[in-house]
C-alpha cells in the first residue's frame, strides 16, 4: 500500500501573500482544517486551523463575523504557515507516512510527485487505512503471536493451514516493543489445531479472538 491510493487529491491551496482572512474563508467553505501553501506551483508552507487560531486575541473567534473586522485578518498567510514542509512522495509505503506524523507530532502531509503538489494525506486517511487492513469476515479469526528476528513464518502457515483445510486470508508482522509479533487472519473449523501447532512449533500464542469479538 502506497501513500497515493490513500491520499486526497483535491487539495485547498493558499498564497503565501494572500490573508490570514482568505485562509479562513477556504477553511470555512471547504470544512477543512489544513490548507497547504504553494507559490508558482511549489511548496513553501502550510496553515492549520490552529495556526490561524493562534494568530488571533484569546477571545476572537477566527470563524466568527467579528474576526472579520480585528487587523489579523489582513496580515499575509506567510506570516503564520509552517515551514519548511515535511512532504511525502506519492510512491512512499503508507507506514512511512504514519511514522512521519508520529516522529514530528503532525497530522497530515502534503503529498508530492516529482517534487509538485499531488494530495494531502491525513491521520484520518492513516485510521483508513488501518481499519481496512484489519477487518475481518464474519466467519474469521485472528491469531496473534510472536517470532524470532529474522524468522520467516509463512511457510510454516501456508502448509499446516493447508493441511488443517483453513484458510489463510491476511498475515502481518511488526514490532511491540522488542518483540516481534505476527498476526494471521483465518478461515475454518480447525482454528484450534492451528493454535496448537503454534504452540508446538515454539511459537506463543497471545490471543486468538474470532470476528464477533471484535465488533
Amino acid at each position: 500500500m502506497i501513500v497515493g491510493m490513500y491520499m486526497t487529491r483535491d487539495v485547498e491551496v493558499i498564497s503565501p501573500e494572500d490573508t490570514i482572512g482568505e485562509a479562513v474563508r477556504k477553511m470555512s467553505r471547504r470544512r477543512v482544517r489544513r490548507l497547504v501553501v504553494t507559490n508558482l506551483g511549489v511548496i513553501v508552507g502550510t496553515v492549520s486551523l490552529r495556526d490561524v487560531a493562534d494568530a488571533f486575541p484569546e477571545h476572537v473567534n477566527p470563524f466568527s463575523p467579528a474576526a472579520g473586522a480585528s487587523s489579523v485578518s489582513g496580515n499575509p498567510v506567510r506570516g503564520i504557515m509552517k515551514h519548511p514542509v515535511i512532504a511525502i512522495e506519492h510512491n512512499r509505503p503508507i507506514e512511512e507516512a504514519a511514522r512521519l506524523m508520529t516522529k514530528h507530532h503532525i497530522g497530515s502531509l502534503p503529498v508530492t510527485s516529482g517534487g509538485r503538489l499531488a494530495g494531502i494525506i491525513t491521520e484520518s486517511d492513516i485510521f483508513r487505512v488501518l481499519t481496512e487492513v484489519l477487518s475481518e469476515r464474519s466467519d474469521s479469526v485472528r491469531i496473534t503471536f510472536d517470532l524470532t528476528e529474522g524468522e520467516d513464518v509463512v511457510s510454516f502457515l501456508v502448509e499446516t493451514t493447508r493441511k488443517l483445510g483453513l484458510s489463510l486470508r491476511s498475515f502481518m508482522s511488526f514490532h511491540e516493543n522488542r518483540r516481534r509479533m505476527a498476526v494471521a487472519s483465518v478461515q475454518g473449523k480447525q482454528v484450534d489445531a492451528l493454535v496448537g501447532e503454534l504452540w508446538k512449533s515454539g511459537h506463543r500464542v497471545v490471543s486468538v479472538l474470532r470476528s464477533a469479538e471484535m465488533t
